[in-house]
């Protein structure tokens, strides 16, 4: 072959690896169309596969909604994981500008991301500067450029930490500030400096102090209606401060001191702040008095919950009510008593239709026996309220043996029946039944009369035999139907498989019109009657 033949060959070649190479990629394109084509097909038949799963049957607004329930701790981990669910998870989740407000400023990419997610929606950003550091300064700058939007702020941590970035980054106007959580180590109690939110919280409406001693630094709280104080020493709280602060915010609906009252007073006896639109109002002390209260002047309606730690044993019940009575005027229509004494607690509910007083006992002493308390706190319900009205008496004795629970004194009993005479529920939940069925016997009890005239429904939790005591349950019966006082139902809930004989069943069916048994019943909560 020439030199020229060869070239020509070389060229040739060439050519058709040319021709080769467009074709080549030619066919692979087609390829890769028909390829994203087919991926595209299969994407949909996925999508429409995955848009039949029960699940995806959610509607988005009720999707949308769900990470709203979630904890604090766990919502932020729990929402990522939402978006990477399915790509329509992810656009309903993305586009709920709710979902993206909370700000623990811990990453400056993550807080750029929530703040463009949120729109225009109010923001909360929640501070906690643990472990060397727990949030980043620059994602608190990055935040605070938005807090024209603020809604919700929580700051907790050391006086020495937290302060500064207070007076820092929030001594300017919140105008849309509408929650503020401030929780301090307790036991230095600092006062708020007067630069924070340049003294103005007039959109304020709930405030959570932890640790942070009164007098407040802020000139209107006009809007506020929550008001949480906890953990403030008695010798840094005085009541003049507590009733000065009342006084100021007069939309105030629910209160609640925990272990942040002083133990006297340094108001004169005849001031009396009014609190018309109170509905609840929680004090939680280690000893039980009513300084607070004598100074208050409670709307009927409003709720009381007092908790203090009983001491137990021989010492006297306390005086609950304050020494002004009209201050309580919604404790005149008691329609439901309720006393619970367990291993673990003492507490007694009055209620009514016009409100209520919750006294909680807590902690108990070991070895403390229930039926000292429960003897006393029966002469003192018929000392300190009238419960004439009440409609509903409930007594629960839990985890306390028989022998010491039929120690419960049946003069008690008696007081406390012979003033209802409206009663018409009666629960007795583990206790000795015997001293309550004897009060309700007009032939076995002292004034020889038919007490409660207008019960009809009986129940007893029983655990043992002793908490029985047909024979008397029956005799009572037979007595209050003779004299026209029938019982409507008794029900007996038997939490041990006790066995009780037929015939003792149906002779007690004999007088009273409905009876009810039921095996492994399920004690009822104590405030089940409210």
């Amino acid at each position: 072959m020439t030199l020229n033949e060869a070239e020509v060959s070389v060229q040739l070649g060439r050519q058709t690896i040319r021709m080769c190479m467009v074709t080549y990629r030619a066919i692979f394109s087609q390829v890769n169309a028909i390829e994203r084509e087919a991926w595209q097909v299969l994407d949909l038949v996925k999508s429409a596969k995955n848009a039949l799963a029960p699940v995806n049957r959610i509607p988005p607004d009720v999707l949308s909604t769900i990470p709203t329930y979630w904890e604090d701790d766990d919502g932020d981990m729990g929402l990522i994981r939402l978006t990477h669910v399915c790509r329509g998870w992810r656009e309903i989740i993305t586009s709920r500008p709710l979902l993206w407000t909370r700000l623990d400023c811990t990453s400056v990419r993550k807080t750029q991301l929530y703040i463009e997610r949120s729109k225009s929606c109010p923001l909360e950003i929640c501070i906690r500067p643990y472990h060397n550091g727990f949030y980043g300064e620059q994602a608190l700058i990055l935040a605070v450029q938005h807090i024209d939007r603020l809604g919700t702020l929580s700051v907790s941590g050391t006086p020495s930490d937290v302060l500064p970035i207070l007076v820092e980054h929030f001594s300017r106007p919140v105008p849309f500030l509408n929650t503020l959580n401030i929780a301090l180590e307790h036991h230095e109690s600092p006062i708020p400096p007067n630069r924070l939110f340049d003294g103005d919280l007039s959109s304020l409406r709930e405030l959570s102090l932890t640790g942070v001693t009164m007098p407040l630094p802020w000139r209107d709280l006009s809007s506020l209606t929550t008001f949480n104080l906890y953990h403030i020493p008695e010798d840094k709280i005085l009541l003049t401060q507590l009733l000065d602060f009342f006084k100021s915010v007069p939309r105030l609906c629910h209160i609640q001191l925990y272990n942040s009252i002083p133990h006297s007073s340094d108001a004169p006896v005849e001031r009396v702040v009014p609190l018309p639109r109170l509905k609840t109002l929680t004090i939680t002390a280690q000893q039980p008095h009513s300084i607070l209260l004598n100074h208050l002047s409670i709307p009927a309606g409003a709720l009381l919950r007092l908790e203090f730690t009983f001491s137990g044993g021989n010492s006297p019940i306390p005086s609950y009510i304050p020494n002004d009575r009209e201050n309580l005027r919604n404790l005149s229509h008691i329609t439901t008593t309720s006393l619970y004494f367990g291993t673990e607690r003492r507490s007694v509910w009055l209620n009514g239709p016009s409100g209520g007083l919750y006294i909680f006992g807590n902690r108990t002493r070991g070895g403390d026996q229930p039926n000292i308390g429960i003897s006393r706190f029966l002469r003192s319900l018929i000392e300190q309220f009238d419960i004439s009205r009440s409609q509903r008496l409930m007594v629960t004795l839990c985890h306390y043996r028989p022998r010491i629970t039929a120690q419960i004194e049946t003069w008690s009993i008696y007081q406390t029946l012979h003033s209802m005479e409206d009663l018409r529920t009666l629960t007795l939940a583990q206790c000795i039944n015997r001293p309550f069925v004897l009060a309700l016997n007009p032939k076995k009890n002292p004034s020889k009369t038919v007490l409660c005239p207008k019960l009809e429904e009986v129940t007893l939790y029983i655990k043992h035999r002793a908490q029985y005591n047909c024979d008397e349950l029956l005799s009572m019966a037979k007595e209050r139907d003779s004299r026209g006082a029938r019982l409507s139902v008794i029900w007996i809930i038997n939490l041990d498989n006790m066995f009780v004989p037929v015939k003792e069943m149906s002779q007690l069916r004999e007088h009273v019109s409905r009876v009810e048994y039921k095996l492994d019943g399920v004690m009822p909560a104590w405030d089940t009657l409210q």
